[in-house]
């Protein structure tokens, strides 16, 4: 069943407070990945123990997501949402503490707790607060919420980093997210969806029989392999190749950003307005795209040219995770939306855990050389893009999912 009716005022209000708590985890998310350049220097890390400082964060988001959405399916999304806001803001805080390699990896696995909530519960709260015809776009705003947390965290983490040393960076993250916090605990109350008995006979293991799902989550993993270790990557490989500080680093780290953001907007907006039914072809151009540019950053003889390759990439790079990430949203049955979210989102924090540590090791591997890593990346690509032409739509409503053929002529 959809949203029970509530005024526009009080819709865009709880929304505004769900991104506000997105941008947040975006600061601490990206912050990492300028703030692990002066964290390496002072720990003496190696390029590999570099990489699992970030990808612990994933291996225990990866792990969350699969219990967030079992319990936002049960209870809604308020309490994930504030538990998942508050461990995020907490342990950014902590981060500005540690001493030791040990203490940053154990801080970041707990802090990937929070994060691996955040996205299954809103998921739900999408569900809860949106018509189905609009929820392309109210999640593409939420992941604009991320790139805006990214282009901010990027050039914020820089300057701070630069000027006042990276702990700093993680006290003011923290402090600000624990203020949001508060406003969520006092204020986000989403509507409860009250669900249909046809829903309510739906079993876990008819989602996990569902081939839509299994299609969809190899798909999003490599997507998700690409994204993560691109953006973890992408500020130490302007430091270490192009030979730029970090004040710098994070003003260019930034402009692929700012284009991802405009592509995620502009994807949902058509997924929602004239292509819905048709996101596979969004993918497979996604990946055509992302593929060709990513391969001419590296080979790129010019640091402009880099960027500009930079930002084609990340364009594609917005349009492939928007599309793959509106098809649940949009075709799949209330009753389970948290746990097929929290499934993707599952392999998304896998892919997350996997692709910085397999870059440090490729980046090693070959004494410092970038080439192995993206390769890798480009593989990743390659799958995505075969996932994307055996990909079909349901085309009959079942028991999970919604009407492909009606939800496209909506």
């Amino acid at each position: 069943m959809e949203n029970v009716q509530m005024s526009n005022g009080k819709r865009n209000f709880i929304f505004s407070l769900l991104f506000l708590g997105w941008i947040v985890d975006s600061l601490t998310l990206f912050g990492m990945n300028v703030a692990i350049i002066p964290i390496s220097k002072e720990l003496h890390l190696s390029q590999t123990q570099s990489g699992m400082v970030i990808s612990s964060f994933w291996l225990s988001s990866a792990c969350m997501t699969l219990i967030a959405g079992w319990f936002a399916d049960k209870f809604g999304s308020r309490k994930v949402i504030i538990i998942a806001v508050f461990i995020i803001s907490l342990f950014s805080l902590l981060t500005g503490m540690v001493g030791s390699f040990v203490a940053i990896l154990a801080i970041r696995l707990i802090l990937g707790l929070g994060d691996g909530g955040l996205p299954t519960g809103s998921s739900v709260a999408i569900t809860e607060i949106y018509k189905r015809e609009v929820r392309a776009r109210v999640k593409s705003m939420l992941l604009a919420a991320q790139l805006i947390g990214g282009v901010l965290a990027l050039y914020i983490s820089g300057l701070i980093a630069d000027t006042w040393g990276w702990r700093a960076m993680f006290y003011l993250i923290g402090g600000v997210g624990l203020v949001v916090t508060l406003l969520l605990i006092k204020y986000y109350h989403p509507p409860k969806v009250v669900k249909t008995t046809q829903d309510g006979k739906i079993q876990m293991k008819d989602l996990y029989k569902s081939k839509l799902l299994w299609v969809l989550v190899i798909m999003y993993f490599c997507s998700s392999i690409v994204h993560w270790g691109f953006s973890s990557w992408l500020p130490s490989y302007l430091e270490q190749t192009r030979g730029l500080n970090l004040k710098t680093v994070g003003s260019l780290a930034m402009i692929p950003q700012a284009f991802g953001l405009l592509s995620a907007i502009l994807t949902g907006y058509l997924i929602d307005k004239s292509l819905a039914g048709k996101e596979k072809f969004i993918v497979l151009i996604g990946a055509v795209i992302s593929g060709i540019f990513l391969f001419l950053m590296f080979k790129a003889p010019s640091i402009q040219l880099a960027i500009i390759y930079q930002s084609i990439f990340s364009f594609g790079d917005s349009a492939i995770a928007m599309a793959i990430i509106s098809i649940p949203l949009k075709y799949v049955s209330q009753n389970v939306i948290g746990s097929f979210m929290g499934t993707m989102y599952f392999t998304g924090g896998l892919a997350g855990f996997i692709a910085p540590t397999a870059m440090g090791i490729l980046i090693d591997t070959f004494e410092g050389s970038f080439q192995a890593a993206f390769t890798f990346l480009i593989g990743a690509l390659v799958v995505v893009l075969i996932c994307a032409i055996l990909f079909k739509l349901p085309k009959n409503k079942t028991n999970i999912y919604e009407s492909a053929s009606l939800e496209a002529k909506a």
